[in-house]
């Protein structure tokens, strides 16, 4: 019997691209597959395409569609239909724009089934994309550092704190995954998602990594991570020394992020894990920014940016 899979789509106005993603979906070599859809209270005609699409296109995959006019916007919008879905063994976000290359669920099916004999606890698997302009012309290759290691990889805390670039519309994940994101929410947290599950899965589990793109990738001008994701080179090394250096907010999620895993999920981890959270937990005198700065081994896998994560610990930023 193949492992169960839900599909998790949320919706908002996406009535120019919805069906060939909804294709996508239905096409998956993988069979097993659930889909479930929920419309963040779209004003086009995404409720329509959406019922339409249902109605007339047969397919083995299951389309649940969750009608509600209620706007509950990014990402909880995600998170509650995650928990509301029913119990399958893994889980997969999906954004309503891209195109999903045809086997993206078999290949992540067959790299968690690795760890199954370790199922108890948390798995991420994710994977590189290509980006696609709003009509699919290509664009690029993804651009993560990750791409510097060696085939599938099972990446640990310190590969992955500040690296790996994942992007949520590639997440494979298992059930521990999603009951510690039930746990945060039921406990008033409903604004944590990817930066979550990435440093609860590294940190308590096993984080694997697949270079080869799974998806195509559409940006256009409606895409709400333009601005964090621009196509030119230099654009994005400019980008990211500002969202780093100047922007006062950057790591406030992560820092909170890092707390709270500290403080629950320390008897989880190994002693390295348990040491490497502790380090970035709490405040940050200089003592604690001297250990950071010095802390052997790697957090990024680029020279020139393993440089400006050091300089960050010493000036406090992180």
């Amino acid at each position: 019997m193949q492992k169960k899979v839900n599909i998790i789509m949320s919706t908002y106005n996406g009535e120019h691209f919805l069906v060939e993603q909804l294709d996508s979906l239905c096409n998956q070599t993988y069979e097993n597959i659930d889909i479930y859809i929920r419309d963040d209270g779209s004003t086009d005609n995404t409720r329509e395409i959406l019922k339409k699409y249902i109605a007339e296109n047969e397919s083995s995959k299951r389309i649940i569609y969750v009608d509600d006019e209620n706007g509950l916007r990014y990402p909880k919008c995600f998170i509650k239909l995650l928990l509301e879905s029913e119990k399958a063994d893994y889980y997969a976000f999906c954004d309503q724009d891209d195109v999903w290359n045809s086997d993206k669920i078999e290949k992540g099916v067959k790299e968690l089934e690795k760890f199954e004999n370790e199922n108890n606890k948390p798995l991420l698997y994710y994977t590189a994309v290509d980006y696609y302009d709003e009509k699919l012309n290509f664009v690029r290759h993804s651009k993560f550092a990750s791409h510097l290691i060696k085939d599938t990889q099972d990446l640990n805390l310190q590969d992955f704190l500040f690296g790996g670039e994942p992007l949520g519309m590639t997440y494979m994940f298992n059930n521990p995954v999603r009951e510690a994101l039930r746990k945060l929410y039921n406990q008033g947290d409903t604004e944590k998602k990817d930066i979550f599950i990435k440093i609860f899965a590294a940190a308590t589990g096993h984080v694997i990594y697949n270079k080869e793109p799974s998806a195509k990738y559409r940006r256009h001008s409606g895409a709400t991570t333009n601005d964090s994701n621009p196509s030119n080179l230099i654009s994005r090394y400019f980008s990211m020394f500002k969202m780093l250096f100047l922007e006062k907010n950057t790591f406030d999620e992560m820092k909170d992020i890092i707390n709270y895993i500290n403080k629950e999920y320390s008897a989880c981890m190994n002693e390295q894990e348990r040491k490497l959270i502790a380090l970035f937990s709490g405040k940050s005198g200089l003592k604690k920014r001297m250990q950071k700065v010095f802390w052997h081994g790697r957090f990024r896998m680029v020279f020139m940016e393993e440089i400006g994560y050091r300089m960050l610990f010493l000036i406090g930023r992180i």
